[in-house]
């Protein structure tokens, strides 16, 4: 079906005279998203349906049809079309549910690492690097990534840009809190800073990876 698609829109564009970066403009997306709908890579999302065909001049029907279709045919086709869109709407709201359920689930289990973890914590790592808050972050991240219902690549790396900071710092301040009601050696402080610090760290690393891979994808 995605390759069908693909080549219709294609066919259409060029008949058009249109080049994949106009096409893009006008719908307001990337010529990358357009390359990969006449690939067969991918389809275009439902909210993207009305302005594409409008800037190809044909009908949602006919996109979904991947043909030009006669008035005495509409009505089968528009037929067979609903039936379509009602069944991968219930696939996509399977795959949301069971994100977010996964996404809860992560979630919670962080939340009880947390306690773990940090409950009883009596020096971090000599080398500055604190491996249970890594992986604190990490599961905290998935958790809400998957609790969003994300389900693109481009909506799972939007999604680690925007959350990313807020968890590390929050993890930095349950291990800031944790760490330092039981601080009783002073001398140590520098390490419990360092580690804070760290925790940030990881969080604005992650950021920039991703920051970065989404303008090269553009």
């Amino acid at each position: 079906m995605a390759k069908d698609i693909g080549e219709f829109i294609q066919e259409i564009r060029k008949d058009k005279g249109l080049t994949q970066k106009e096409l893009a403009e006008q719908v307001g997306i990337s010529d990358k998203t357009i390359s990969k709908w006449e690939n067969g890579n991918s389809i275009p999302d439902t909210s993207m349906l009305l302005p594409l065909c409008r800037s190809l001049d044909i009908t949602v029907n006919e996109l979904l049809s991947c043909e030009k279709i006669s008035p005495e045919n509409y009505p089968v086709k528009a037929e067979e079309n609903i039936m379509y869109l009602i069944k991968e709407n219930e696939i996509t709201k399977k795959s949301t549910i069971l994100a977010r359920a996964g996404g809860i689930i992560t979630v919670c289990i962080a939340l009880v690492l947390t306690e773990i973890l940090y409950a009883g914590i009596s020096f971090p790592l000599q080398n500055y690097f604190d491996l249970q808050s890594l992986i604190l972050v990490t599961l905290l991240e998935l958790g809400i990534i998957l609790t969003t219902g994300a389900r693109t690549k481009e909506k799972f790396l939007h999604a680690i840009s925007k959350t990313i900071i807020p968890v590390g710092a929050t993890v930095a301040l349950i291990y800031a809190i944790s760490s330092f009601s039981q601080l009783e050696d002073y001398s140590t402080i520098c390490t419990y800073v360092s580690v804070f610090c760290a925790i940030l760290l990881y969080s604005v690393i992650v950021k920039t990876v991703v920051e970065i891979i989404t303008l090269a994808k553009e």
